[in-house]
């Protein structure tokens, strides 16, 4: 039955309409909102996150030797929030009841809205500059963590060289040719992350465009049931998991002019990352308000608000694939 406003505005209604609504975001996330961490920040636009240095034990050489003391080192990163709002007007003489109704395409307009500034917000938050220090005064530069140097395996313990994948790159198995996404890429995404010691329990995301995954199609070892039991092709969808790595296929992953590490060819940018790399802090998830404009014709105002930021928390943690 149609709700009009001639009898004011149902308490029920609001109250139906806000659930539905959070329960519609929930149940249909947006794509990075669950492959990364995510941290409440309540009170405050700002929220800082220690992360301490890594520690190594020392040979005991005697008895009643001295014992050893070390001075950890920290680093203090601080993740802002940014609030986004909206608003949708409906006349008195319009059917309401199509806002709690979760199908409706107001309802699914809205979770898209949602869902694509949460991914906004996320993807945006890769190689963005991160606060850190103290008191928040100091910068951390994906540039300057070695972001745009060329991955090298490296030689030494606990030394990274490089946290970009040339798509052109022959390192490990890579075929200087092949510059899409391709298995040999894939390895050495794996690697990276071991040389860096990243627990195997913590999940590993990467994020592609609509083309990667099509050079994924391309790759026997995708396709073929001998490698893999998962069958790609009678469905014709990328595999969510394979390979050890959660993908992610997103249009927001776009050809960049230039945007390799050498500045002089069109790249795909696509991430791969430790899930708790990055941190998505929360001061408010979304929040609806529904109000009668009296002048406006006594129509229904639709308010949606929500408050987000996210940060890169860990360099090693992070890496970038360039591809063509």
């Amino acid at each position: 039955m149609s709700i009009t406003l001639n009898q004011g505005l149902p308490v029920w209604f609001i109250d139906q309409f806000k659930d539905t609504l959070y329960h519609v975001c929930q149940q249909k996330d947006s794509k990075f909102g669950l492959a990364v961490k995510v941290e409440p920040v309540l009170g405050a636009e700002d929220k800082a996150f220690d992360m301490t240095g890594k520690l190594n034990l020392v040979e005991k050489t005697g008895r009643n030797v001295q014992t050893p003391t070390i001075d950890p080192t920290a680093q203090r990163r601080w993740v802002s929030t940014t609030p986004y709002h909206q608003s949708v007007l409906y006349d008195r003489d319009d059917d309401l009841s199509m806002l709690i109704d979760p199908t409706s395409d107001f309802q699914l307009d809205l979770r898209r809205a949602v869902n694509v500034q949460k991914d906004d917000i996320i993807l945006a938050a890769f190689d963005a500059t991160v606060t850190s220090g103290r008191r928040a005064g100091e910068t951390i530069t994906w540039a300057g963590q070695k972001g745009n140097t060329a991955y090298t395996a490296p030689t030494t313990y606990g030394v990274t060289v490089g946290r970009t994948i040339p798509f052109d790159t022959s390192e490990g198995n890579c075929n200087a040719t092949d510059v899409g996404m391709t298995v040999e890429k894939i390895e050495l995404i794996k690697e990276y992350f071991n040389f860096n010691d990243v627990d195997e329990d913590i999940p590993i995301w990467c994020a592609i465009s609509p083309r990667q995954a099509t050079n994924l199609f391309g790759q026997e070892e995708y396709v073929n049931i001998d490698y893999s039991q998962q069958k790609p092709l009678p469905t014709g969808r990328i595999l969510k998991n394979w390979h050890g790595i959660n993908w992610i296929i997103s249009n927001k992953i776009v050809k960049v002019t230039n945007g390799d590490i050498a500045g002089t060819d069109d790249v795909y940018k696509c991430w791969a990352w430790a899930q708790d790399g990055i941190i998505l802090g929360v001061a408010d998830e979304i929040t609806t308000e529904l109000t009668i404009e009296s002048t406006l014709s006594y129509s229904q105002r639709v308010y949606v608000h929500m408050n987000m930021g996210a940060m890169r928390m860990d360099e090693d943690k992070v890496l970038k694939v360039e591809c063509q």
